[in-house]
């Protein structure tokens, strides 16, 4: 299990997203609060902002030391604004099999898109899903995939919906891919007889939507002790206002409804009363910018 962040909205302070709340990403490498587990197995984001060189694709970073102790990362986020944000730490269980490298870091991009992809869960019999997928992957697309673990193929399979990956796209076109991708993913599962829980809990975005979605396949399924996201659904949750910043005390998004969405896995802020959780077997809809905002949920139709 991991922990993701999306944002869209007014240029904001990475600093202030990712360091500063009370319940800051950052620190839920070791203390998330709706997660037992530690989140040691690196750090990456994707953000864009309209003063950067080539401002429709995202800068990115990765690292795989354990993000509180990245100086290099705290160094980036001082002086950094952005209007449109993907980060997630990667937590893995601690056994000693997982596969820790840059390859297998969150947000997944590739050259010549604006789409990133962060996801919090994990699919179950993986291994024996991945050469059942490769025949709904473009060959393109398919041969940039450097990663082997599930998270990086949910995206190619989402690229893989798009006529054009370089886009642009609507929010409605990728909520479509997302649920395309979904749908393929719960057929190869019925093919191959793997009925076991499965969390895909996404962060989609190009920089000018977020598609955020709670969803799980078979959930309560299970023929081992499973971890904490096949016996709980694994939360997703958003807030909205003008700024998010710190005021009266305390770290939360001012303004009533406007023109910023912070969505994150679990509240940045002890206090939760200004943060909603997205519905289960649903999305979050975002786009727009100003006054043209719009934010919807969707049912996920899988």
């Amino acid at each position: 299990m991991c922990r993701l962040l999306g944002y869209l909205g007014p240029p904001v302070l990475l600093d202030d997203l990712i360091i500063k709340p009370d319940n800051a990403l950052i620190s839920q490498t070791t203390q998330a609060q709706m997660l037992a587990m530690l989140n040691i197995a690196g750090f990456g984001l994707a953000a864009w902002d309209d003063h950067m060189a080539e401002p429709h694709l995202p800068l990115t970073f990765r690292s795989t030391q354990v993000a509180n102790f990245d100086q290099n990362l705290r160094m980036l986020t001082r002086k950094l604004r952005v209007r449109a944000l993907v980060a997630h730490l990667r937590g893995v269980p601690l056994d000693g099999n997982a596969t820790i490298n840059q390859q297998s870091l969150h947000p997944f991009s590739m050259a010549g898109t604006p789409l990133v992809l962060a996801h919090n869960g994990d699919l179950a019999s993986f291994s024996e899903m991945r050469f059942a997928l490769v025949e709904y992957l473009k060959p393109a697309i398919a041969r940039q995939i450097t990663s082997q673990i599930d998270s990086a193929w949910l995206y190619a399979l989402v690229l893989s919906q798009f006529d054009d990956p370089a886009g642009p796209f609507t929010v409605d076109e990728i909520f479509r891919a997302v649920e395309a991708a979904l749908a393929i993913v719960r057929r190869v599962r019925s093919q191959l007889g793997i009925t076991q829980s499965s969390s895909v809990n996404l962060v989609v975005s190009d920089g000018r939507s977020i598609v955020a979605t709670r969803f799980t396949f078979d959930f309560g399924c299970y023929d081992t002790p499973p971890h904490q996201g096949g016996v709980e659904f694994l939360s997703q949750w958003f807030t909205v206002g003008t700024h998010y910043t710190f005021a009266d005390d305390e770290w939360k998004m001012t303004g009533g409804t406007g023109a910023a969405t912070l969505v994150t896995s679990e509240p940045l802020t002890r206090d939760i009363s200004t943060w909603v959780e997205v519905p289960e077997y649903s999305a979050l809809l975002v786009s727009g910018e100003g006054a043209q905002v719009s934010r919807r949920i969707v049912p996920l139709d899988v």
